[in-house]
C-alpha cells in the first residue's frame, strides 16, 4: 500500500460538513497549510478528532512509534503508519491498548495508489466521488522520548479489506488477506468508533462499497528523468489527471 495522503486542502465548512463545527475547522486550518500531497515516510502531522477532546481538531505526528525508536524488524524500524484491523486488538500488539481505548478520526481529502501494469508503477489518485473529505478509523498515543522523556502524540491509520475497486488498484484479487485499503468510517458510525467497545468497533471495519470512489491517473510522485516524469511538489496541479500512454 501507499503512505502517500492529501489533507487540509478544503475550506472549513465542508470539513465541518464531515464532522464537528465550522468555527473549531476555521481555528484548525488557520494554523495549518493545504497538503495536496506528503509521503507518511515523513512522519508528517495529520488532522485528527481524539475520542477523549472530540470537540476540537488537533494535528498529532503520523507514525505510531517514530522510525527512529521503532522496534526493528529483520535489522529494519518497524513500520507503524498503518495497522492491519485484524492484528490491532491481539494481546501481542503494540497497537491494543490504543485499540480499546484511544481510537480516532482521521480527516483526509484524498489518498494515492500505486497502479502497477508491465513492470511500470502508476500514481493514481483516490478520492470521493462527492470530492467530500472522509474520515479514516485511526489510533493514537502519547508517546515518550526514551532520550528525553518529552512526549508526543502519535497515530496510525487502521487498513481493512478492500473493496473491488482499491483491489484492482492494488493489483490484488479481492477479499484476501493481502488486500487491504484505509478504513474509511461511515458518518453514522464515528460515535462508535470513538467511543464503542472494542467488539462494536471491530465490527466498523468492512469494504467500502464499490462505487463511491473516484480515481484516476494523477502527476507523478517522485521525479524519474528516464520516464520523463517530474515531481511538482505540493501544489494543487499534482491532483490533475495525466495520461500515460502505457494506460491507454
Amino acid at each position: 500500500m501507499s503512505y502517500d495522503i492529501s489533507h487540509s486542502t478544503k475550506n472549513a465548512k465542508q470539513y465541518a460538513k464531515r464532522y464537528g463545527t465550522t468555527d473549531m475547522w476555521e481555528d484548525a486550518l488557520e494554523d495549518s497549510i493545504p497538503t495536496y500531497h506528503v509521503s507518511g515516510m515523513s512522519e508528517p502531522h495529520l488532522p485528527v478528532i481524539l475520542n477523549e477532546d472530540p470537540d476540537n481538531v488537533n494535528y498529532l505526528h503520523w507514525a505510531f512509534m517514530p522510525f527512529e525508536y521503532a522496534p526493528q524488524i529483520k535489522g529494519k524500524p518497524m513500520n507503524t503508519l498503518l495497522a492491519r484491523d485484524n492484528r490491532i486488538f491481539t494481546d501481542t500488539s503494540i497497537y491494543k491498548n490504543a485499540a480499546q481505548n484511544r481510537r480516532c478520526l482521521v480527516m483526509l481529502d484524498g489518498f494515492f495508489a500505486e497502479y502497477k501494469k508491465d513492470d511500470m508503477t502508476f500514481p493514481f489518485y483516490v478520492q470521493l466521488k462527492t470530492k467530500e473529505p472522509f474520515m479514516v478509523g485511526g489510533l493514537w498515543q502519547t508517546f515518550t522520548n526514551p532520550k528525553d522523556e518529552v512526549q508526543t502524540d502519535t497515530i496510525t491509520l487502521v487498513t481493512g479489506p478492500a473493496n473491488k475497486e482499491m483491489a484492482w488498484l492494488n493489483n490484488e484479487k479481492p477479499y484476501t488477506p493481502e488486500s487491504r485499503m484505509m478504513f474509511i468510517v461511515n458518518k453514522k458510525d464515528d460515535e462508535t468508533w470513538l467511543h464503542g467497545s472494542a467488539e462494536e468497533a471491530k465490527a466498523l471495519i468492512k469494504p467500502l462499497p464499490d462505487g463511491l470512489l473516484d480515481y484516476y491517473p494523477c502527476q507523478p510522485l517522485k521525479t524519474v528523468k528516464r520516464l520523463h516524469r517530474m515531481y511538482l511538489g505540493n501544489v494543487p496541479a499534482l491532483l490533475e489527471k495525466k495520461r500515460y500512454k502505457e494506460l491507454d
